[in-house]
């Protein structure tokens, strides 16, 4: 196992690349945006693959267009987008990269959490650069936090950081310790706290060595007796110091794992449509083209069908979710049940199209250089991820008959 202090590039330096315009955060604007970068996200696919990591040119880049700031605040420079946008250019950044589009993901998602819990004066030195903005991190509660002095000391480890590399901060989950002993919260629980420190405070544990989502750089990190200050630490159960519908509800960057699923399975009927139309039959010339076997045709509509079908559900759900926020109103349990289940339900629409996709293209699926090959690992990897695990339908499902889910997961 390879330990290594981080060297990655200054994040505090020029607020953007020379030339770089104040991005625009309409979403027509956003996906033109992508469509701008993805030439060069496509040559260099192979470098992020082998490297597990996005290539810094991109990270700048991509920050210059303001993908991750999509989820920051008006008041810090930030998109504040809606989540069905944010949606849609998740799943355009996937169409070209999934690397890419992961990192958007878990940057957002540490934004809106420490954007939920932080104010405006905490956070905007922080985010003085959009290089700056990169968030890394990890929920579950793998640290311990010892009160002192005008904040916490904290030690621990966590798995799967992704970003952690590029990051310009980190946000941890942890649990309140007195000594060796975890302190109880009013519910008899451990005390959870999440805390965000500068990524040049965390050590980087080579780890991230998989089967997918390679580039993602997901790597453990370790986190050894640093200050916190009180000021950039809070507690999963307070209230959003802001009043906008983005930060009233913590589960918005859940819909973009639903974009990645659905971007690679998109991909994956590309390519197998690109190859079945001048792919031959193997050993009798007489069955011709794959794409002119009935057979073939039903399974590539089948495709077809599951990916709509999965859309179509995460959006309304979205949709739905969205505008009972925007009301100034807590999504009800059935509300929150069906956005998390039409999240998993599109992954495991995702998977099963890739699976298809790859089974169905016969040998030529099964090389490196098959784009296939790649959805194929991508997308067993994506779907590995708690927030779409198998066991959100028993946690959605407790929520549709009245109980309680007995999980924070929901």
């Amino acid at each position: 196992m390879i330990r290594s202090t981080r060297s990655t590039p200054d994040v505090n330096g020029p607020t953007a690349s020379p030339g770089a315009g104040v991005p625009s955060y309409a979403r027509d604007d956003l996906l033109a945006a992508v469509r701008a970068l993805a030439p060069r996200l496509r040559a260099a696919s192979d470098e992020i693959e082998a490297g597990r990591s996005l290539t810094e040119p991109l990270v700048q880049a991509m920050a210059d267009a303001g993908f991750y700031r999509l989820y920051l605040p008006r008041s810090l420079g930030g998109g504040e987008i809606d989540p069905l946008t944010y949606f849609d250019v998740i799943e355009a950044l996937t169409l070209v990269e999934s690397t890419a589009a992961w990192s958007v993901l878990i940057s957002t998602g540490g934004m809106t959490i420490a954007s939920r819990g932080l104010t405006d004066e905490v956070l905007a030195p922080m985010f003085a650069s959009p290089r700056q903005t990169i968030m890394a991190g990890s929920g579950p509660p793998k640290g311990r936090a010892v009160a002192v002095s005008g904040g916490y000391r904290l030690t621990g480890r966590w798995s799967q950081g992704s970003n952690v590399r590029l990051a310009g901060w980190v946000l941890v989950g942890c649990h309140l310790y007195d000594g060796d002993q975890p302190c109880p919260g009013p519910d008899g629980r451990p005390v959870y706290l999440r805390c965000v420190l500068p990524a040049s405070q965390v050590e980087v544990i080579d780890t991230w060595h998989t089967t997918g989502m390679r580039g993602t750089g997901s790597h453990d990190f370790a986190i050894t007796d640093v200050f916190i200050p009180e000021e950039r630490v809070h507690g999963a159960s307070e209230t959003s110091h802001r009043p906008q519908p983005l930060y009233q509800f913590v589960g918005w960057t859940h819909v973009a794992h639903a974009g990645v699923g659905l971007g690679i399975a998109r991909v994956a009927i590309e390519e197998f449509i690109g190859l079945a139309g001048g792919k031959e039959a193997t050993w009798l010339a007489s069955e011709g083209r794959l794409a002119t076997r009935t057979t073939i045709q039903a399974k590539v509509a089948q495709a077809e069908a599951l990916v709509g079908s999965g859309r179509a559900y995460v959006r309304e759900a979205t949709r739905d979710t969205w505008e009972t926020v925007c009301r100034g109103d807590l999504p009800s349990t059935n509300q929150r049940a069906v956005y998390r289940l039409a999240v998993a339900q599109a992954m495991a629409n995702a998977v099963q199209v890739v699976d298809l996709m790859y089974s169905i293209a016969g040998a030529s699926a099964i090389y490196a250089t098959s784009r296939l090959d790649r959805c194929l690992r991508d997308v067993h990897t994506a779907a590995a991820h708690v927030w779409v695990s198998p066991d959100t339908y028993e946690l959605a499902g407790r929520l549709l008959l009245g109980l309680d889910p007995g999980s924070p997961n929901i």
